[in-house]
This record gives C-alpha cells, sequence and structure tokens, in this order.
C-alpha cells in the first residue's frame, strides 16, 4: 500500500568510517538518482541547514552559552523549509548523510565518551525530520582506532594553548570504558520507527557496495554507480605528524604551534614512511579490542538490528534479515 509521505533514511556516519567516501559517490549520482525518486541532500547542505540549527538549539537547552540562538519555533520553521525544498512526493526516497547528527568526534577527546552531548543532540535532529525515519545506516569503529583518528580531528580543530594532551586523552578513554551499545540503544529510542542497519567500519571494503546499496535503496545497483571524481584532500597525519605537532605545542605554546599544524602534515604525510597515528600500547590496544568484541558482539545478540558481515563470513547475523 503506498504511503502519502516521502521514504527517509538516515546514514548517520559515524566519524572515521570512510563516511566521506559513501556521501562523495552519492553526491556524484545524485541527479541519476532524482530521476528515480531518490533524493540525496547533498551533506555540506544537510549540516549547514538542518544539522547546525538543531545542534545550535541542543546547545542552548545544555546552557552552553553560544551567541547564535536557534529557539524551538524557529528550528521547527527552519526543518520544514529545508525539508520542503527537496520537493519528494510520497513514497520517494529522501537520503540524509551526517556523522555530525550526535555531535562532533573531537568531542568525544576531553570526555573519553562517545560523543558526551548525544542525549540532547540525537533527539533534537530525528524530532525535527517531519517525515517517518525508515532506515538508520550506521557504522561501528574499534574504540583504539576511533579515538585515535578522534584526537586527530581535535587537533586539526583546536585554538586554544590549552591543547588537550595525548596522556590526559588515554586516560579518559581507558577510565570511561567505552561503548557503542549505549550509542546504538539511543539511536533506537530517538528514531523508533526506523529499521537500524549497522556493520563494521572494519568490514567496509567488503561491504561498500551492499552498503551503498542498501543506503540507496531498490532499484539502484550499487555497482553501476559512478565513482567520485579524484579530488586533492587534506593530508592525513601521521604518528610523526602529531608527536611533533605535540612537542611543538610543549615546547612554543599552542597558538604557535597549531598555526603550522597544516605544515607539519605535509611534512610527514601518512603512508609507507610513517605510519598512522597510534597513541595505544599493545596492552591498551587488546583491551579496547576485547571491550569492543563484546560490545558488538551484545548489539547482535540483543538487539534488534540489521548486522552486516562479509559474505565470506557467513552472511548477515541478525535479528531479521538484512536488507
Amino acid at each position: 500500500m503506498a504511503g502519502t509521505s516521502p521514504y527517509v533514511v538516515v546514514h548517520g556516519g559515524v566519524h572515521k568510517t570512510a563516511t566521506s567516501h559513501v556521501q562523495s559517490i552519492l553526491q556524484r549520482n545524485a541527479g541519476r538518482m532524482r530521476k528515480r525518486g531518490v533524493h540525496y541532500i547533498h551533506h555540506r547542505d544537510t549540516r549547514k541547514d538542518y544539522t547546525y540549527p538543531c545542534q545550535l538549539n541542543g546547545y542552548e537547552k545544555l546552557g552552553l552559552g553560544y551567541r547564535t540562538k536557534v529557539p524551538d519555533a524557529e528550528l521547527a520553521e527552519r526543518a520544514r523549509r529545508f525539508f520542503e525544498a527537496v520537493g519528494a512526493g510520497p513514497d520517494e526516497r529522501i537520503i540524509l548523510s551526517d556523522e555530525n547528527m550526535p555531535g562532533h568526534c573531537g568531542h568525544c577527546v576531553g570526555s573519553g565518551m562517545l560523543y558526551q552531548r548525544r542525549d540532547t543532540l540525537l533527539p533534537i535532529f530525528a524530532g525535527q525530520i517531519p517525515y517517518p525515519v525508515q532506515e538508520v545506516h550506521l557504522a561501528l569503529r574499534n574504540y583504539a582506532d576511533f579515538f585515535a583518528a578522534a584526537y586527530v580531528e581535535y587537533l586539526r580543530s583546536a585554538s586554544s594553548d590549552r591543547v588537550i594532551g595525548e596522556a590526559r586523552m588515554k586516560r579518559r578513554v581507558l577510565s570511561r570504558m567505552p561503548s557503542w551499545r549505549g550509542f546504538v540503544e539511543l539511536v533506537q529510542q530517538s528514531f523508533p520507527r526506523a529499521r537500524l542497519i549497522l556493520w563494521r567500519h572494519e568490514d567496509f571494503r567488503a561491504l561498500s557496495d551492499r552498503v551503498i546499496g542498501n543506503i540507496c535503496g531498490p532499484g539502484l545497483d550499487a555497482s553501476d554507480l559512478a565513482s567520485p571524481k579524484r579530488t586533492r584532500g587534506r593530508p592525513t597525519a601521521s604518528h610523526r605528524a602529531v608527536h611533533e605537532l605535540l612537542t611543538r605545542i610543549n615546547r612554543e605554546g599552542g597558538e604557535a604551534a597549531l598555526a603550522r599544524r597544516v605544515e607539519i602534515q605535509k611534512a610527514y604525510p601518512r603512508g609507507e614512511k610513517w605510519p598512522a597515528y597510534d597513541p595505544w600500547t599493545p596492552e591498551e590496544r587488546a583491551h579496547l579490542a576485547r571491550l569492543y568484541d563484546r560490545d558488538v558482539a551484545g548489539i547482535r545478540g540483543d538487539l534488534d538490528v540489521t548486522f552486516l558481515e562479509p559474505e565470506n563470513q557467513g552472511g548477515p547475523c541478525s535479528a531479521h534479515a538484512a536488507p
């Protein structure tokens, strides 16, 4: 039976899980998809015109004192205009993709938590969508690599002399013992009618066509979609680059050192010569891996989710059939 509303799909990242790659494919094929009733909203437009106003509304509720205020009535009107501009008809697919819906991953660094403002921000993001959200797609990443990548992102945007050091970040993470389970449960509560499709970032290479095909929906073959044009991305910080930056922060002060962060990243790019940033000892990494494996097993076994697995690992493991 046909519905009366568009079919809304949310791809929520999370950060550092190939989200930019997925978004680039969706944007490259947006015109083609629109002809088939699939409306991908460019992630920059989603972020600027929808996610950020939702966050400003949440920051005011949290008492954070941001200069720009977006009260409830204004947010509702901005959300209405945002979705109305999409022009999607009944049963046509709207795809929102923004990993920032629970907050910025750099915020995880100081607290050692997975998005410490999520309890406020996620429900606001979900609650302002005027149509029922039918699907939410999320990747999870092992804790050691997620927090290492989040720390690099934090250093990219830090602007203060009071830079959080590596040792403090590690202490916070190890003392808080992060858990994706609580995050997934909040997503379920925020999108109560949605089917939740999850996968591990570590499996993404084997799953990429299925992930993108699931987001686009039936009638579009992900393997037939055009690949994004190559662009020059920003340099990826290596372990050497991060420690060079931290050394200069201690020696020169945060403001002077951070002003040279791009120069340092270019001098020590991640690659064969300089490996990825990894602040963890083998024992710490093994501990975080055990937590991750335990939490993924609990999410798979206890929650009503679809969990995608590579075909050579026995197919999907979920509470119902994978899409």
